[in-house]
């Protein structure tokens, strides 16, 4: 399986290692494209955690649960007024349809029915939050959730960070004289400075339209690939990333 790392750009050293074709090098360290602090959208007590630190998880698998029973109790007693509504709705259409009640009387009791709908509605998506989830496939990188801690929304308190690894991208950043020197789907080297047995390849995947007026400088995003069967390339790593010097026609 192929997967893609964040490199990007610390300098350029001109000239390859012995042995190695001709081209520029640019020392890097590898990152992660994306990774995020977990945090509780509603306020509550932490009840479960399901996962550990390092665990691989994927996108909406549950990391920690919170105290249910008030939550549950909330939908219920919603249920409740939503179903008393809904009689008092259907009554005020017999009464209608048979005269006795008016018009503005029946809009009144639609009008309760409907918040009485939202309500229980609302009721559901809350105790949904009492589950908090993984926001896409990763490794929990970071644990601070504990049993019995309250967590409150607008606190945002950090319980979990997940990093994901796929897709993972690489950047640098080259100078504007390279413009005619690379293209995209071009084929890059990229080398671990303290694991150079570990060598892989990346392709050029996007190619800035602009400049950076101060720094002179261009984006340029690649795919690197990693194989499975070997875990050293991981985020932080020191590497040195190899672009062919050859101009294009």
């Amino acid at each position: 399986m192929t997967k893609t790392l964040l490199v990007v750009l610390l300098a350029t050293v001109p000239g390859s290692p012995k042995g190695a074709p001709a081209g520029t090098t640019y020392a890097s360290h590898l990152m992660v494209d994306q990774e995020v602090v977990v945090t509780s959208r509603i306020t509550g007590v932490i009840e479960t955690i399901h996962v550990e630190r390092g665990a691989s998880v994927t996108k909406g698998q549950p990391l920690a649960t919170l105290e249910l029973r008030e939550f549950d109790q909330d939908i219920q007693q919603a249920k409740e007024d939503m179903v008393l509504r809904r009689a008092e709705l259907d009554r005020a259409n017999t009464l209608s349809a048979g005269g006795i009640s008016s018009k503005s009387d029946l809009d009144e009791k639609r009008a309760r029915y409907a918040v009485a709908v939202a309500t229980w509605e609302k009721a559901k998506a809350i105790r949904d939050y009492a589950v908090i989830r993984a926001p896409f496939t990763g490794v929990v990188t970071e644990k601070s959730a504990r049993v019995g801690q309250k967590v409150v929304d607008v606190q945002n308190i950090p319980l979990f960070k997940i990093t994901a690894f796929e897709p993972l991208l690489a950047r640098i950043y080259l100078p504007e004289k390279e413009l005619m020197n690379v293209r995209r789907n071009e084929t890059v080297e990229v080398v671990p400075v303290s694991f150079p047995d570990a060598k892989t390849t990346g392709t050029i995947d996007f190619i800035s339209p602009t400049v950076d007026a101060a720094s002179g400088t261009f984006q340029v995003l690649i795919r690197v690939r990693r194989d499975p069967a070997r875990s050293v390339l991981r985020p932080g790593l020191a590497v040195q990333v190899r672009l062919s010097t050859e101009p294009h026609r």
